[in-house]
């Protein structure tokens, strides 16, 4: 294998850990809190939203990850911290739900906190790795590093979504808690 293919595929070992975290806070939750906990559909899909409102945010973190390095790194201190976001709000998100399923305003303050740790993971690492990659790849082999990134992308959402629905069949909230962690 030869070296950028090597570091292609090690590229999209990121793109595939976000798009682990994605499968699971953007479908299968939304799917468990609408059907199983008989919350309204409305209110799900403004929590599913909050990740997006985070977009604009890319700009000054990829800005910022551009102009100060952490331990004497530029970019990955802040792909892995995006990704630590990212696993806390998928790790968090059963409690959270359940608790919004109970109602009152602990329960909706409960509610927003998967979405807003996913979100902020999610744009974290997004706009560095993809920063990174553009850097790697240089203009001539751009995209074949945007190709295969985003195949393992695809791969693993597809694998992700099949590993989850047969864990959670039947649905139980200590299936989907175990299905989370």
């Amino acid at each position: 294998m030869n070296a950028m293919l090597l570091k292609r595929v090690q590229l999209g070992l990121v793109h595939v850990a976000v798009a682990m975290t994605l499968v699971p806070i953007n479908s299968t939750l939304n799917r468990v809190m609408i059907r199983e906990l008989a919350l309204p559909a409305t209110l799900v899909a403004i929590l599913a939203s909050l990740p997006y409102l985070f977009s604009p945010v890319q700009v000054a973190i990829g800005s910022l990850s551009d102009r100060y390095s952490l331990f004497g790194l530029r970019r990955t201190p802040y792909i892995v911290a995006g990704l630590l976001l990212c696993v806390t709000g998928v790790v968090i998100s059963p409690w959270a739900a359940f608790q919004l399923a109970e109602g009152g305003a602990a329960g909706i303050l409960a509610g927003l906190l998967p979405f807003l740790a996913w979100g902020m993971g999610y744009n974290l690492a997004s706009v560095c790795y993809l920063a990174l990659a553009s850097e790697l790849s240089g203009e001539e082999g751009r995209g074949k590093t945007v190709a295969v990134m985003w195949f393992m992308m695809i791969v693993s959402i597809i694998l992700t979504a099949v590993s989850l629905s047969r864990m959670l069949d039947p649905y139980t909230p200590a299936a989907l808690s175990a299905a989370f962690r």
